[in-house]
């Protein structure tokens, strides 16, 4: 059900009867006898499914499940080449749509698609039938066409639809400018969009004006609205009564320390160890968020709706404003802060022998970078910080070590970094080293979070599980021919694949020249993690039962989570949502998670190409990334970013074999695969798709 007013009663109990009957169609004044339902709630309860997409009328007026005549609804996802897919709102794979087919619908539409029998290239298809809802009110473009003539507004990202048709309105721009404009008609078959310009947000071709484009498109909000910073300052007198909570422990006394990004704008983690006679008391104390913000408040709408912070280079846009995420809720050094602790016995084996959870006032002694952290491994200073972070490392390796044994899958994809200048401008792109201090308080972290979650779950209280299901049969069947193909095998060809067996293919290609190309294609056969109150695996960490409870300054799912864990600790707080009433927030919350996560990868292609706009012509080795039928993608060294390479570019003519994943050439025995190294010419940029064209230097 897409986001608005709550489903009726009559709603719902005419869907629930209608999934009953098993008849196709229904005669409404049928269902009405059958069922005791007053016709004029009826006619309001038909209205309101058809509305939702889930009925729709046949003939002589007749109703049924649109579901069973082979429609589904979903939501339009365009990509960069015009072509889309429509996302079930039930979990399925997605629906593919024929190029050229999805207009008049737009990239967030909520549409009912009539789905084919047959599969095409293995992928479902299927046929817009009608528009439910528009997911776009506005269009964020740059302003084409001179005044006098027919001006038009481009999207910033091609796939937000065609150019639309500028009417004169009270704001003028001139070619060049990026702006958001209101839709005043919607586009049709043969017909653009028809735009009115109402904000001006600057011009193109600067990262600060492509961040408030890519904001804006994807509807993410950068103000907070005055009731919502009002419940925030208020929260300063919420402290101090925390504070002097005499069922807090107080563990200002613990030497605690964090690790952080040398940029970091907050800080809701703290550690602190010492040694026991069977091992490590490990203790991860977490900002006490849920104590400032309070259910049903202004400050917890806006969060629960936000569900994400959202972090473009240099800049982020939170979910909660800056008087909770960057000072009350901060764990900053030197200063009395409220926090939930986790407080977790590990033997010499790294296993969990016993955990405990409260209400804590911490007193972080030393705020570190990673780089510094890494620093103190390096070092033989037994004085504090570092001995603290030598003894978390040891332990950290011994939960790493626990983890791997059990079979969770650790795939080294690096992440690309922008370094900007004194105005906010990129002026490279490099690769973020992964280092050990950033493992040991992933660590840390996970062994957290899957003892909040064990405990949670042993007290049967209603949380949000953090799931990552196991790959579908059809892409792990996909897998299993590609590895094959490099000498790998998965057992039993993947059948009933489990993590270990995945792990083990990765253990192998450890070392080996085509590393790269395996952990791609084991990322790719992996599904999405989302949030669910019901249970399900963590794939990915071969985990049973997992959660997100250490970051709910920027996650909303992890306060939910706060609130249960606290319940428990804390018989008579306020009444916990149903787990039926978490579906809901979960899907919202996943949803938002990946809008925020497309928001941080548009600006960082924006910021590639404007580092490499001034060095077309330039010559760098790179590495082959990706391969579809087109051409392929590569990796430059440095500056860290991606290109493509058109077949048409290559002096001989070369295939896609799909099943290897690779070029092959017609002509020769050469091939050209993901993890291969070449050498390229930089042939053009464009920023508005996002695009770097290279040429191969044979």
């Amino acid at each position: 059900m897409a986001d608005g007013p709550p489903r009726s009663q009559a709603a719902q109990t005419l869907l629930r009867k209608l999934k009953k009957v098993r008849r196709r169609l229904s005669r409404p004044e049928k269902l009405a006898s059958e069922f005791d339902i007053p016709a004029g709630e009826l006619e309001a309860a038909i209205t309101e499914l058809i509305d939702e997409g889930l009925v729709m009328r046949g003939r002589q007026g007749r109703i049924g499940l649109t579901e069973r005549m082979g429609l589904v609804t979903g939501t339009v996802r365009v990509g960069r080449r015009g072509r889309g897919v429509v996302i079930p709102d039930q979990p399925d794979v997605p629906i593919g749509l024929g190029k050229g087919s999805v207009r008049p619908a737009m990239h967030g539409d909520r549409v009912l698609v009539e789905v084919e029998p047959h599969k095409q290239r293995g992928l479902q298809r299927g046929t817009i039938k009608e528009i439910l809802e528009r997911g776009q009110t506005h269009i964020i473009g740059i302003v084409h066409g001179e005044s006098g003539g027919e001006r038009l507004v481009v999207p910033s990202n091609a796939k937000f639809g065609d150019p639309a048709r500028i009417v004169e309105g009270d704001v003028e721009a001139h070619a060049g400018t990026v702006v958001r404009a209101k839709i005043l008609e919607y586009p049709t078959s043969y017909r653009s969009a028809v735009v009115k310009i109402e904000r001006l947000l600057g011009e193109s071709g600067t990262l600060t004006t492509e961040i408030e484009a890519v904001r804006m498109s994807l509807g993410i909000e950068s103000e907070f609205l005055p009731q919502v910073e009002a419940d925030a300052e208020a929260a300063a007198a919420v402290a101090s009564t925390g504070l002097a909570d005499s069922s807090r422990i107080d563990l200002r006394h613990e030497p605690t320390i964090t690790i952080d990004p040398s940029d970091a704008r907050d800080f809701d983690d703290a550690v602190s160890i010492e040694h026991t006679h069977n091992g490590y008391r490990l203790t991860i104390s977490i900002a006490d968020v849920s104590h400032y913000v309070r259910p049903g408040s202004a400050l917890d709408r806006e969060a629960a709706d936000r569900a994400s912070s959202v972090y473009f280079p240099g800049r982020c846009v939170p979910m909660l404003p800056e008087k909770i995420s960057g000072d009350l809720a901060s764990l900053r050094p030197g200063e009395d802060r409220l926090a939930v602790s986790v407080f977790l016995e590990i033997d010499a084996t790294g296993t969990i022998t016993g955990r405990k959870f409260a209400r804590t006032i911490i007193s972080s002694d030393h705020r570190l970078t990673y780089e510094q952290a890494e620093e103190f491994l390096d070092a033989a200073d037994e004085t504090a910080p570092g001995s603290i972070v030598r003894l978390l490392w040891d332990c950290a390796s011994m939960l790493l070590s626990q983890r791997m044994r059990r079979g969770a899958i650790d795939l080294d994809i690096p992440e690309a970094v922008a370094e900007l200048d004194e105005n906010g401008e990129p002026t490279t792109i490099r690769r973020r080293t992964r280092l050990r201090a950033h493992r040991l308080i992933e660590e840390c972290m996970l062994a957290a979070n899957e003892a909040v979650a064990a405990h949670l779950e042993e007290n049967d209280i209603a949380f949000l599980y953090r799931i990552h299901e196991r790959p579908n049969d059809e892409d792990i069947s996909s897998l299993a021919t590609r590895l094959r193909s490099l000498g790998l095998r998965l057992p039993s060809d993947g059948i009933e694949l489990d993590p270990k067996s995945l792990q083990s293919v990765v253990a192998k290609a450890r070392a080996k020249p085509f590393q790269r190309l395996v952990h791609v294609m084991v990322l790719r056969a992996m599904t999405q993690a989302r949030y669910d109150p019901f249970k399900q695996i963590h794939f990915g960490l071969a985990s049973s039962c997992y959660t997100h409870f250490t970051s709910p300054i920027r996650r909303y799912p992890d306060l939910v989570v706060h609130r249960a864990l606290c319940k428990l600790i804390e018989v008579g707080t306020e009444a916990l949502p149903t787990r039926e009433a978490l579906v809901s927030v979960g899907l919202h919350c996943s949803q938002r998670e990946r809008r925020a996560m497309e928001a941080e990868r548009e600006t960082m292609r924006a910021a590639g190409i404007l580092v490499m706009q001034s060095r077309v012509g330039e010559e760098f080795d790179a590495m082959v990334t990706g391969i579809d039928r087109h051409g392929f993608f590569v990796q430059l060294d440095e500056p860290f970013v991606e290109g493509f390479v058109a077949l048409a570019k290559m002096p001989e003519y070369y295939e896609y074999v799909a099943d290897r994943l690779e070029l092959s050439s017609r002509s020769s025995n050469a091939r050209i695969r993901i993890g291969d190294s070449i050498r390229v010419r930089l042939e053009s940029c464009d920023l508005a798709e996002r695009r770097m064209e290279l040429e191969p230097l044979t």
